[in-house]
């Protein structure tokens, strides 16, 4: 009974230990197989409802890593980038790097409502 016990505890502490070692890994593989967010210097923060952005421009600088976090604050909506590989739904991060200065549009991929083709912003990269 003791040997039991003892096997039983064994097992739980185990566990416990096992489960707070692999919290980082889990935290550090989610999202889109892209660097963590702490390696880019910037961050735009897109928010949508219906049937707006928070901003109309968002900018960043060439060739610098940025960080788009995205957040549907009413509504369901999401986010795509002309010309980029930008496509979240709901919300999420994606960090990326833009070599090529221009104006990019972001867009919502989501059909959302009688105003979805109104649902515009522009990436400025300087």
């Amino acid at each position: 009974m003791k040997k039991m016990w003892g096997f039983m505890i064994s097992a739980a502490v185990l566990s416990v230990m096992l489960a707070g070692c692999g919290g980082d890994k889990q935290e550090a593989s989610q999202g889109n197989s892209q660097p963590a967010a702490a390696e880019a210097s910037t961050a735009i923060n897109i928010e949508a409802s219906n049937w707006k952005f928070n901003q109309d421009t968002f900018e960043v600088k060439a060739g610098e890593p940025f960080t788009i976090n995205f957040k549907s604050t009413e509504g369901f909506h999401g986010i795509g980038i002309e010309g980029l590989d930008v496509d979240i739904q709901n919300e999420g991060s994606k960090t990326l790097t833009v070599d090529k200065p221009g104006e990019y549009k972001i867009f919502c991929n989501v059909l959302c409502g009688p105003d979805h083709g109104k649902m515009l912003a522009t990436l400025v990269v300087k």
